[in-house]
């Protein structure tokens, strides 16, 4: 009997399936090298790697067996025709790496040989066997997936920040719920990035109070990208991400959906309206310019009455203090500056309006309903357009929420709603509170000192048309018509 030299090959997707485990493989391959007389001279492992995802020549185990020489070993000794490739293609191309390094590949379970026609026939079809049982595979995980989610279960996996794995009250498995330690720390930074905080200042926030320690395979710190992803994902406004298929690093956009086509809700876990999660996502897709660690609600918003240029704040050495002053730069600039002109400007808003209520208009349900059905009809048309999208499911998705559409009841009209003063929402946003009343300031030059002249600053009127819900009846139609002709009539600056 010729003596072969053997080189062992193993592989295992998971580490759970002690059937066929590494040891175990590499164990038959022993005692059937022992039974034939042949020699092992080594051995090349590739522990949780998927057959289907990974083809052969993307294993390091594998490649480590390919860079040995041409010539110095006979037989590549697999457990099982799986084991080497779920793909009748990646099989192919992993026996003609072996042909040309002059081995041959033989099975400890499988009679397979390659060294005649007739074998190396019987071992392709083999192949075709491990690739219909690979998608045999992976049609009874999705499916049983997708089951698992429309339940409501978790299908597996880490919960996201903020939220975690808890039993199912109503059967087995588990759902997700609101972690109660940490989702405040998530609701927070949403609302610090509604708001226009730098990400890095966000990042900074969930440093402090949720250090990643203890996090395996993750980064050590809150990254813009970590805080990014994490405020990214559908579930802070109820939604279920439901990506089936796909196989990349990034995590999909598509959300879990009902009979039709609209995204499942869960209201036990949002944290967010859907439009506030858009509006999110929206202003994280934004790439941000440097910013100062402090930044000015009047950052871009004050002009120079004398040149018509837009003033911009520096840090300035007067008196030994470090200050923080507007100032008209560049040649073309006056020069003039103003120092605290942010609390100037508190003051002389407030003054005038800090005791006025506050009119927002609140939507009704049907309103907001409509709405979204109007948007998922929109995105869903987006969708069709991308290169390989699955027109059949979207032309599905987009018939069932027109017929939505033609079910959903007349949008009821706006109702002002009265709960804060102008002075309370300052406290709140004063960027916001400003621009609802003006688009900017404009300064003028004066008498410097401690004293500022007010007379130097006027408030520039915004073109937006608003009404003194405490002047006018807002259940009187033609009230509201004369008062926005009046509004249409003043002045641009005051």
């Amino acid at each position: 009997m010729t003596s072969k030299r053997v080189v062992l090959y193993a592989r295992l997707s998971t580490s759970s399936d002690e059937s066929v485990s590494i040891e175990r493989q590499l164990e038959a391959g022993r005692d059937y090298c022992r039974a034939k007389g042949w020699e092992v001279i080594g051995e090349h492992v590739d522990d949780g790697v998927s057959a289907s995802a990974n083809a052969p020549e993307h294993r390091r185990g594998w490649q480590a067996l390919l860079n040995r020489p041409r010539g110095s070993f006979d037989v590549v000794l697999i457990w099982k025709v799986d084991r080497l490739a779920r793909k009748v293609i990646d099989f192919l191309h992993a026996d003609e790496a072996l042909q040309a390094k002059g081995a041959a590949v033989a099975s400890v379970s499988d009679p397979i040989d390659m060294s005649t026609a007739t074998g190396r026939a019987f071992a392709t079809m083999l192949a075709v066997f491990a690739e219909m049982e690979a998608e045999a595979i992976r049609a009874r995980v999705k499916a049983a997936r997708r089951a698992l989610v429309k339940a409501g279960r978790v299908p597996g996996g880490a919960a996201p920040f903020g939220y975690y794995n808890a039993p199912n009250p109503d059967g087995p498995g588990k759902v997700v719920a609101k972690d109660p330690d940490t989702i405040g720390f998530v609701t927070q930074a949403a609302a610090r990035v509604l708001r226009g905080d730098s990400m890095n200042s966000v990042a900074a926030y969930l440093d402090e109070v949720a250090p990643r320690t203890g996090r395996k395979n993750s980064a050590a710190y809150w990254t813009i990208t970590v805080t990014k992803r994490m405020l990214q994902n559908p579930i802070l406004a109820g939604m279920t991400a439901h990506n089936p298929g796909n196989t990349g690093k990034q995590r999909g956009t598509e959300v879990l959906r009902d009979e039709t086509g609209m995204p499942i809700i869960r209201e036990d876990l949002a944290i967010l309206s859907i439009e506030e999660h858009r509006a999110l996502t929206a202003r994280l897709a934004v790439s941000e310019p440097y910013t100062t660690p402090n930044p000015s609600y009047l950052a871009g918003l004050v002009w120079c009455g004398h040149c018509n240029r837009r003033m911009y704040r520096n840090a300035k050495s007067m008196n030994g203090k470090k200050v923080r002053v507007f100032q008209c730069q560049g040649k073309e600039g006056c020069g003039q500056q103003v120092t605290n002109l942010e609390s100037i400007v508190e003051k002389t808003f407030l003054d005038r309006f800090g005791s006025l209520p506050m009119m927002r208009l609140e939507r009704r349900g049907s309103d907001r309903d409509l709405a979204e059905v109007h948007h998922q009809i929109s995105d869903t048309l987006a969708r069709m357009s991308e290169d390989g999208a699955d027109d059949d499911a979207l032309l599905e998705r987009l018939q069932a929420l027109k017929s939505l559409r033609s079910k959903a009841p007349e949008p009821d009209r706006f109702e002002p709603i009265l709960d804060q003063t102008v002075a309370e929402w300052w406290q709140t946003d004063r960027r916001e509170a400003l621009l609802s009343y003006f688009t900017g300031v404009r300064l003028t030059r004066g008498k410097g000192g401690r004293n500022f002249d007010p007379t130097r600053l006027t408030l520039i009127e915004t073109r937006r048309i608003r009404i003194d819900p405490t002047v006018v009846p807002m259940d009187d139609p033609d009230a509201i018509a004369a008062a926005i002709r009046e509004s249409k009539r003043s002045p641009e600056e005051t």
